[in-house]
């Protein structure tokens, strides 16, 4: 009977042995995704732009306007004959437009972030679902640095930018549901806790520059 179990516990343990070496054999699957493309190209990112721009621009137009005219106030001013009215003039109305233009920053950058927390959102849920679906283990940003080399077949760029944009269409149909005695549309449901973790380098949804050419203050993230 001891003879038995000893035989029966050995048995065990080749078995379990057998079975980690099978896993540890298991080839890694990697994959390696453009975000920075899949930022810039997808369908909620073209759309983001519009809506800055239709939004924004105007206000944009104006205050770029505004700066061109003060310019060339400041070459009229090189005039030695320029009286000193003339120049608290031109200063002050160089403050106020020095001010229009960080309120008008300040507004942007509000709208700008919530962008592109959707868009960061979107991007890896999508790459979330492609990972899930044809097993990969990792999947790597090559705009984030350190991949210096990748098998096209390594590259799931194309497939994460469909899912971003079929994601955001079922986003947009769900939100165009009409709800039973004029209920609201439900908020959409907290994403899977088993989500890839988002590194510092996120990709930036495509919008633009909505800061005014010329007349940025020092410090501002607006680049043209």
């Amino acid at each position: 009977m001891r003879k038995l179990f000893v035989m029966t516990l050995v048995a065990m343990f080749v078995m379990a042995g057998s079975a980690f070496a099978a896993d540890a054999a298991a080839p890694l699957k990697i994959g390696v995704v453009d975000m920075q493309t899949v930022a810039t190209t997808s369908e909620p990112a073209l759309a983001a732009k519009k809506q800055m721009e239709n939004k924004y621009g105007s206000e944009k137009k104006d205050l770029e306007d505004q700066g061109q005219k003060l310019r060339k106030k400041a070459e009229l001013l090189k005039n030695p004959k320029t009286s000193e009215d003339a120049k608290l003039a031109f200063l002050r109305s160089k403050q106020d437009l020095d001010q229009k233009t960080r309120n008008f920053m300040r507004k942007v950058e509000q709208d700008e972030v919530k962008l592109r927390q959707d868009m960061v959102t979107l991007v890896f849920n999508a790459t979330y679902e492609v990972a899930q679906r044809k097993g990969y283990n990792f999947v790597v940003d090559v705009t984030a640095g350190g991949v210096l080399y990748a098998e096209q077949s390594m590259d799931l760029t194309q497939e994460v930018l469909a899912e971003v944009n079929k994601l955001y269409k079922e986003k947009g149909d769900k939100a165009k549901e009409p709800m039973p005695n004029g209920q609201k549309t439900p908020a959409a449901p907290a994403a899977p806790a088993a989500r890839p973790q988002q590194n510092g380098n996120a990709p930036r949804a495509q919008g633009g520059s909505f800061a005014p050419r010329g007349d940025r203050p020092q410090g501002g993230n607006f680049a043209p």
